[in-house]
C-alpha cells in the first residue's frame, strides 16, 4: 500500500474529472457505481461519449475491450510468477489490477519478491481512491470540468511512466519500448478511436518474441 501512495494521489484528482465529466451524462449514484464495478479510468472516460439512451451495449462492450486489451499483455507478463497460486486468488486480483498497480508489482517481483500481496495492496489503495474521486467530482456538479485544461488527464501516464523506468534492466529494453512509441504514435495519427492502445502495446510484444528470438 506504500507503495502506490504516487498512483494513488494521482488517481484522486483524475477520479474527480471522470466525476465531473460522468455527471453531465448520468446521475452521481450512476458514474459512482460505474467506477466501483468497472474501475478502469480509461475505459470509463472512453465510454462516456457513447453514454446515450438506450444504452449501445455493444459499441459500449467493444470499446471497453479494446480500451482495455493492454490487460492481456500485462496479466500475461505476471503468469509466470502467480502461476502456482489458486486460481480464485489469481482472478480476483487480475479483476482489480490497474496501471500502476502492475507497474509495482512488476518492478518488485524483478527485484525477487514474487508475492501477490503487493498487487493487493495496490488494489486496496487505489480503489477507495479512485471511488472517492469519483463521487466528489459528480456531486460538486463540475460538468462543465475539461481535464485536458487542468492536466489531469496526464497525471496517472506521468507517473507510470516513471515507474517504468525503474523497470529497465539493459539495452535489450529499448526495441521494445520504440516499437510501442512508435505503434502508439502511429496509430494516433492515422487510426482513429482507441486504437493506439492495442496497436502500441501488439508492437512492443512483437518487438519483444523477435529480440528473444535471437
Amino acid at each position: 500500500m506504500r507503495l502506490t501512495v504516487p498512483f494513488s494521489i494521482s488517481a484522486f484528482p483524475f477520479g474527480v474529472a471522470f466525476g465531473a465529466a460522468a455527471g453531465a451524462v448520468m446521475p452521481p449514484g450512476d458514474a459512482t457505481l460505474m467506477s466501483a464495478l468497472v474501475f478502469a479510468g480509461s475505459a470509463q472516460f472512453a465510454v462516456l461519449g457513447l453514454w446515450t439512451m438506450p444504452l449501445p451495449l455493444v459499441a459500449l462492450t467493444l470499446t471497453a475491450l479494446l480500451v482495455n486489451a493492454r490487460h492481456v499483455v500485462m496479466g500475461a507478463a505476471l503468469h509466470p510468477f502467480f502461476a502456482g497460486l489458486p486460481r480464485r486468488w489469481v482472478m480476483l486480483m487480475a479483476a482489480g489490477m490497474t496501471d500502476g498497480g502492475w507497474a509495482i508489482t512488476m518492478q518488485e517481483v524483478t527485484r525477487g519478491r514474487r508475492d501477490l500481496g503487493i498487487l493487493a495492496g495496490t488494489i486496496i489503495m487505489q480503489w477507495p481512491v479512485w471511488v472517492g474521486g469519483t463521487l466528489l467530482g459528480a456531486l460538486i456538479g463540475s460538468a462543465g470540468l475539461d481535464p485536458k485544461r487542468w492536466g489531469l488527464d496526464v497525471l496517472i501516464a506521468g507517473v507510470f511512466a516513471t515507474t517504468v523506468i525503474g523497470l529497465y534492466r539493459g539495452r535489450g529494453d529499448i526495441l521494445p519500448w520504440l516499437a510501442a512509441i512508435g505503434g502508439t504514435a502511429g496509430a494516433l495519427l492515422w487510426l482513429p478511436g482507441n486504437w493506439y492502445i492495442l496497436i502500441g502495446g501488439a508492437c512492443a510484444g512483437l518487438a519483444g518474441l523477435w529480440r528473444h528470438d535471437k
